[in-house]
């Protein structure tokens, strides 16, 4: 914990979300959900369908999207005694603990798990079979420590199949819990972005999900700007804060990757004080973590500059805010060295980032985001974002006008209250 944070009471953070909100299904065209816009500046709020995103932004916006991709996670596996088991991969362990990587692991590999089933015990085999390419393929699964996150090594035959091709063979899409049904065949395709491509969520990057072709197509016509990172998103995202105090809630570590090209790109938006918008939650933490290790590189410790990958602990940018008063052109003209330094295409690592009320945003203006769940870290996020009690205002304003809430939900372009002042269209 950060002394010179204030105490977050997570019950100021909390609304009344009735069941019949959330919603369990998507719409049958994406970009017919709704979009509510809020300028924290003047605390307008307006009501919009989401195909109208391209009239909604300034020319010359950067837009910025994760393209990471959701994986067949959630395992159904059974013991010997025929019960069955719940396992949820999280994170990758061995061969090694990067996704992309992990994923491509041959014969076994061993991960991180939630699991959900009686009577666990350490040693214990779980198994399944199923026919895949008109073989049968034969996956074990071994409990070598079992808590929280239990450590499971997975074993399979053929041996030269992919871990990432026995989670499509035997896995199901992991689904939020509160959504409280199976997924089936339109989760596939509809709990994917269009522009996902890189694999590695356990959960969409929801605000995502609302984008077609069409309307990237329409938003390039009128000059935005779009670009693209990853961040495979955790199982962190569908943890509440029990905490009574947010500062007390552990955020997991998220990998992410950053192709020079979007540095690039939003480099020269800065420079040019035009509009950044992100995509979701994910996107910008990604964002204001990237300002935040230009940061760490200015102070020039030789370890930070070394490294090769960029690492950003829970609660490193508040300690760094009041020691480093860097643009945030300066830092990613920093980042931008440090990849030259290295030879590097691209920034990886990972972030914690916790954004909680009194964050100072860096780097974006503008954000597109889903109506999240009462007691979340995302809510925190929102109100930071917005400032003061905006939130409860937006929040109000969603439930009596017939928003729907969470991942398959609508969505909100918020505008921060310090954002650029071009923001009509």
């Amino acid at each position: 914990m950060v002394p010179e944070i204030p105490e977050i009471a997570i019950d100021d953070y909390t609304y009344d979300l009735p069941e019949e909100r959330i919603a369990s299904m998507p719409l049958v065209e994406r970009d017919q959900s709704k979009l509510m816009v809020v300028d924290a500046k003047t605390g307008a709020i307006s009501h919009h369908r989401f195909y109208n995103l391209p009239e909604l932004l300034p020319p010359q916006t950067l837009l910025i999207r994760n393209n990471s991709k959701v994986i067949a996670a959630r395992l159904s596996l059974r013991k010997q005694s025929g019960g069955r088991v719940e396992v949820l991969c999280a994170q990758p362990l061995e061969p090694s603990n990067e996704l992309p990587s992990a994923l491509l692991a041959r014969g076994s590999t061993k991960w991180k798990c939630l699991l959900h089933g009686r009577n666990l015990k350490p040693l214990m085999s779980l198994s399944a079979s199923v026919v895949y390419n008109a073989s049968p393929l034969l996956l074990k699964a071994t409990l070598l420590e079992k808590g929280a996150e239990s450590t499971v090594c997975f074993e399979w035959q053929p041996k030269e199949l992919t871990f990432l091709e026995v989670l499509e063979a035997v896995g199901k899409v992991p689904l939020p819990p509160y959504l409280n049904r199976e997924p089936d065949e339109q989760d596939k395709i509809r709990y994917q972005t269009v522009y996902a491509k890189n694999e590695g969520s356990v959960a969409a990057p929801t605000a995502g999900l609302h984008f077609t072709q069409a309307i990237y197509e329409r938003l390039q016509q009128k000059g935005v700007d779009v670009q693209e990172l990853t961040l495979h998103v955790g199982i962190g995202t569908f943890k509440p804060v029990h905490e009574r105090d947010a500062r007390k809630h552990d955020m997991h570590a998220e990998q992410i990757h950053v192709p020079k090209q979007t540095l690039l790109s939003l480099y020269q938006h800065l420079v040019r004080q035009e509009p950044v918008v992100a995509v979701g939650t994910t996107s910008l933490r990604v964002l204001e973590s990237l300002y935040w290790f230009g940061a760490k590189l200015s102070r020039q410790q030789m370890p930070v500059w070394r490294a090769k990958t960029m690492n950003l602990e829970q609660w490193e940018a508040y300690s760094l805010s009041q020691e480093s008063a860097i643009s945030p052109v300066q830092s990613l003209e920093t980042v931008l060295n440090w990849l030259d330094k290295h030879g590097l295409e691209s920034v990886n690592g990972s972030t914690q980032l916790m954004i909680v009320p009194g964050y100072d945003y860096k780097v974006c203006d503008g954000l597109i985001t889903n109506f999240h769940q009462p007691r979340s870290t995302l809510i925190l996020l929102v109100a930071a974002f917005l400032g003061g009690d905006l939130w409860k205002k937006v929040y109000h304003e969603a439930l009596q006008n017939d928003y729907r809430f969470l991942s398959y939900g609508d969505a909100s372009l918020l505008w921060r209250r310090s954002a650029l002042p071009s923001k009509s269209a």
